[in-house]
Order: C-alpha cells, then structure tokens, then sequence
C-alpha cells in the first residue's frame, strides 16, 4: 500500500478509516502517514511526488505562494466548510494525479 491507495481506501470509507469526512482530519492522518514512511525510511516513489501538492494547490486555486498549505486553502476555498472541503480535495487530487 501507498499514500495514494490509502487516499482512495478512504474516499470510499472515510467514516471507517479516519472517523469523520472532515478535510483536517485527512490532513492530520495523511501527515501521520508520512511521518511513519519517513522514520522508517520507506521510499514509495510516488507519481507524482507529494511534495508538490502543496505548490499544485496554491496553482489550481490561485495562490500566489503555497506557504499556507494545501488543507487551509481548500477549506478557505470552501468556506472552512470541512465535508465540502473534503470533497474538493478529491476533485484536486484526481486533477494532480492525471497531470
């Protein structure tokens, strides 16, 4: 499993697998996960690599700097609405995977 497998595990069942269908509860999960990939040295060779993300989000939604992350910027993008949020992360996310 991968970051990206795990992302689509969860959009089919974020109550199961992380509780709620907030965007910062993802977010606090997807850091987790990192967090663990990196202590243990694991290199998943993701494609694209997540650490532009964050520069594609401020992109796609018209930032001139992504320094406030990709979380606040969609939910300010949906009014701090967190399950709409949500949603708009996964339009995002497919957007940033075909590209």
């Amino acid at each position: 499993m991968n970051l990206y497998t795990l992302l689509e595990l969860i959009r089919e069942k974020p109550y199961l697998y992380i509780g709620d269908k907030k965007l910062s509860t993802l977010y606090y999960n997807i850091n987790g996960y990192i967090l663990n990939t990196t202590h243990n040295e694991i290199n998943e060779n993701l494609i694209p690599k997540w650490d532009t993300f964050n520069d594609f989000i401020a992109k796609e939604l018209n930032y001139a700097e992504s320094t406030s992350g990709y979380c606040r910027m969609i939910l300010e993008r949906n009014n701090f609405d967190e399950e709409k949020a949500l949603i708009e992360f996964y339009k995002l996310l497919d957007i940033f995977r075909k590209a």
